[in-house]
């Protein structure tokens, strides 16, 4: 056991200085001075309806899309304390000093922050350098639209976010080594990510079919190997179910 264990212990990691440059950046561009300003605006009016009716445990059904986006809402606000009681009734209502603003629009801008790696890191599993990789990851980091889009009470950066995870995941299946049974977890999280976004908005719908598409082009790229194919067919399977179970 000695023999074994011989100091100084050492290890050594690698980490990738342009992706962590990259994720502060976007940290700081999506959530500095996120309580301005201190007023309602655009379609928070509408979303923080249904904030309040979760706080206030009123049942309610939303006829225009399904209940998750709205939930993720509803967590930021409760772990901000907000208790339900502000009257959104118009655009630029001024937010009392009671209603934590940065509690009600943190996930949505720390979900469009994590864009910003998840694209640097889903340029290089499409097997382009880090260049691209970093061109990529610079594009979406500045581009106006994005910034204040995540920086608000709505659901679209959510979305976003989870729609690009699924996407990184399963390419992550898709490139490790086929004797890996560690490479199932993304896939696993590839579907749970797929259902997540159906269930924030249906325009997520769209983007599990083409992912859905795009794992059918693979098995019938390896459909000469049975052995491969079996293996394919399964995590298709695999990915199918999780899908369908965390999406009902």
């Amino acid at each position: 056991m000695s023999a074994m264990l011989q100091l100084p212990l050492v290890v050594t990691a690698q980490v990738d200085l342009v992706l962590v440059l990259v994720s502060l950046l976007a940290l700081w561009t999506r959530l500095s001075r996120l309580s301005y300003p201190n007023a309602v605006v655009f379609d928070e009016v509408y979303y923080g309806q249904f904030v309040s009716f979760y706080m206030k445990r009123v049942f309610f059904i939303d006829d225009n899309g399904p209940p998750l986006g709205h939930m993720i809402l509803a967590l930021g606000a409760y772990l901000g304390g907000f208790d339900g009681n502000f009257v959104w009734n118009r655009i630029r209502a001024e937010y009392p000093s009671s209603v934590s603003v940065w509690s009600l629009r943190v996930l949505p801008s720390l979900c469009g922050a994590l864009c910003v790696p998840l694209v640097y890191l889903l340029t290089l599993e499409l097997r382009f350098s880090h260049l691209s990789a970093l061109g990529a990851a610079v594009l979406l980091l500045l581009e106006n639209s994005l910034i204040v889009q995540s920086r608000f009470m709505l659901l679209e950066s959510v979305l976003i976010f989870l729609v690009l995870l699924a996407f990184f995941s399963y390419l992550r299946f898709h490139n490790a080594p086929t004797s890996s049974w560690f490479r199932y977890i993304w896939l696993l999280l590839s579907g749970v990510s797929c259902a997540a976004a159906v269930g924030v908005k249906y325009m997520g719908l769209f983007s599990y079919l083409l992912l859905l598409g795009v794992a059918f082009l693979h098995a019938w790229n390896l459909i000469g190997d049975q052995f491969v194919s079996h293996l394919c067919g399964t995590s298709l399977c695999v990915w199918g179910v999780c899908v369908s179970v965390v999406g009902w």
